[in-house]
Parts: C-alpha cells; structure tokens; sequence
C-alpha cells in the first residue's frame, strides 16, 4: 500500500504545506498521524486521498486547483479556512481575549462563520470578510430572526479581531464592519409556564403512548429544567457524578462565560431524580452523562430543544423551549419570595438586571 507525504500533495493540489497539515489535523484530510523524536507526521493512503480530491476538489487541472490558488490581493478560500483554524483555537486559549472562551461559544462562531459563508454562495464577492459581504449576508435574514445574524455578526467580529492582530486585516475595516451591528425591530419572544402549566404538561406525559422509560424521562426532563434553571448547553454536559442527591445539591461546570456554581434540588426534584435514577444506574451503557435519550445516547441541545416543543406542542402549549423552563423557574421561585440575588446566583448570572427581565409577570 503506497503513501503521500504532506509535501506531495501540497505539491498536487497546489495549496500551502501548513493548510494540507491543518486538514489532517482536523480530520478533513484522512490520514494516518505518527510522531518521532516529538515531531508529527501525517501520511495518506494514495487511494483514499484520490478519492477525497474528487470528491473536495472537482475543479483540479493539471494538479492545480483554480478555485483556491487564484493568487489576489483578497484572502482565498483556502487562505481563510487556516485562518479560521488558529482563530478558533486562539479563542480557545485566551489569545484573543485575554482569557479562553467557553466551547459553547466556540461552538456558535464555528456554526455560525460556516452559515455565513454557505449564505454568500458559491461566487461571493472579495474579500471575503467585508463590510459588502456582512450587508449582504445579515440583510439575507429577516427581522424575526435577528438572533441569527446578531450570532454571524459576532462570529464575523471576533474573527476580524483575530486577523487585525495577525496583521491580515487593516483595523478600519474591522471598525466599518462595527457599524453593521444587527439591531432588534421586534420584540424577543419570550415564553414561561405556571405551575398549573408544567402541572398539564406532566398529565400529557403520562397519557402518551411512548414507553415506561420515555415518560420517565420527559418528565425527568421538565421536572429538572424547571427547578433548576439551567441553561440546555449545561443540561447536555451534566454528568453523574455532578449531580449528589445526598447534599441535594447539583454541579454545574463551566457554564456560560467557564463559571461554575452549586444548585440546589427541591423536593419535587430529589423525589423525581430518585425514580429516575433507580433505572438510569442499571443501564450498560459507556456513557457517564446523566441523561440519556431512549437510544441511550446523550442529548445534544438540538435534540433537548425539539423535545422539549414536541412535548408542549401535544400539551396544546406553544413556543415552548429549553428557555422557556429557565424563565419559569425565575418566575414561579420569584413569586414564592425567594431572593432575586439567590436566583441570579442559581442561573449563573453575572448582572441582576438579566435575571429581573427573565420574570415574566
């Protein structure tokens, strides 16, 4: 079985050396990595990587490829792709900012730069990272869905921050981008539950169909989300371990912004978690996360968010999201008299004022 090095196909597709390093690194390039004496190496498999180029890059002629070494004063596709692999990990590091990122909010820039490329298209204007090119994608969107292109705005921003310091950009052009900070025209809907509400949402539980452990777990779920306020991104990463039902107490790490924080479990939930529990350490599975799915896979907040509308939707109740239950756990605790300052703590809040606009009375 024959093997390229790096250097061969740097010189086949006509790409820099370092970006065909970034794609085996990535796993964009299959490859087979090996170190010695502490250096890396990555080799590729002469069939998989032929196969890999036609299916990556159709336009080759004559080992060249046109679409990403058209040499202008604009940054390229591939120029852009290995500035975006060092961007990332710049904010993963603290580089940036000056302290690291949360791999939630990692995880959104990444999502969010790729839709804001998918939205430019096949043929966009250069340079790529532009004031025209910005306009053009936000003004793709609609008002309703300003949360979309305030999170493309952010992405853009952070990665022109990025190529200001590395010297690929000039700081003007990241000042005039300043300028097309998306603004919010209509109101955020913003939803929550009663009590007598998530107390429906429970009998609908229990009158589906769905199986003795999927009921367990839907009500595992809201009865969770709405004592304890936690965001779905932390809700997915819990683990069993983080969760003592001895000291009645849950531990959520590295939230939002990296913080940690304790919650407290009511007696509604600590008897909820019992039940939940007694069925959940049977199971064989490698996962340690403390939810699983009725595939017995973690959740991811995608999955959280379409169950959770699944659910309110067949309780005949509408807009309801992972969220909603954290702005019912404000509100319903609110109203009982606990502490604001204690629910800010609760929900990870650094500012008084968000946790004041999460009570929806």
């Amino acid at each position: 079985m024959k093997y390229l090095t790096v250097d061969e196909v740097s010189e086949d597709l006509g790409i820099p050396k370092r970006t065909v390093q970034n794609y085996c690194k990535q796993g964009y390039l299959p490859s087979i990595f090996s170190s010695y004496r502490g250096r890396s190496k990555y080799t590729i498999e002469v069939d998989t990587y032929f196969k890999w180029k036609s299916e990556h890059f159709t336009g080759v002629s004559k080992g060249k490829v046109s679409k990403y070494t058209d040499r202008t004063k604009d940054m390229t596709f591939t120029e852009l792709e290995s500035e975006v692999y060092y961007w990332l990990d710049w904010c993963r590091t603290g580089k940036l900012t000056g302290k690291p990122l949360a791999p939630r909010t990692i995880e959104i820039y990444k999502t969010y730069f790729e839709l804001y490329l998918k939205t430019l298209g096949k043929y966009p204007n250069k340079p790529l990272i532009s004031v025209t090119n910005l306009r053009e994608v936000l003004g793709s969107f609609t008002p309703e869905r300003f949360s979309t292109k305030r999170n493309i705005y952010d992405a853009i921003m952070s990665l022109a921050k990025y190529l200001v310091e590395n010297g690929s950009m000039k700081d003007s052009l990241r000042v005039k981008m300043k300028e097309m900070k998306p603004k919010r025209y209509i109101p955020a809907k913003k939803t929550s539950l009663t009590e007598s509400q998530i107390e429906i949402l429970y009998r609908s539980i229990e009158a589906s169909t769905n199986s003795n452990y999927a009921k367990l777990i839907n009500k595992t779920i809201v009865c969770f989300l709405a004592n304890t306020g936690l965001r779905a991104s932390e809700f997915c990463k819990l683990k069993l371990e983080d969760v003592n039902l001895k000291e009645r107490r849950v531990y959520v790490w590295l939230g939002k912004g990296n913080k940690n924080r304790i919650v407290g479990v009511s007696k509604e939930l600590y008897e909820q978690l019992l039940e939940y529990l007694k069925v959940r350490l049977t199971m064989a599975v490698s996962y340690d996360n403390f939810f699983l799915s009725n595939a017995r896979t973690p959740y991811n907040t995608n999955a959280l968010s379409k169950k959770i509308s699944k659910l309110a939707s067949r309780a005949g109740l509408k807009s309801i999201s992972p969220h909603s239950l954290r702005r019912s756990f404000v509100t319903i605790n609110s109203g009982k008299g606990k502490p604001l300052n204690h629910l800010r703590i609760a929900l990870g809040h650094a500012d008084l004022s968000t946790t004041q606009s999460y009570i929806m009375t």
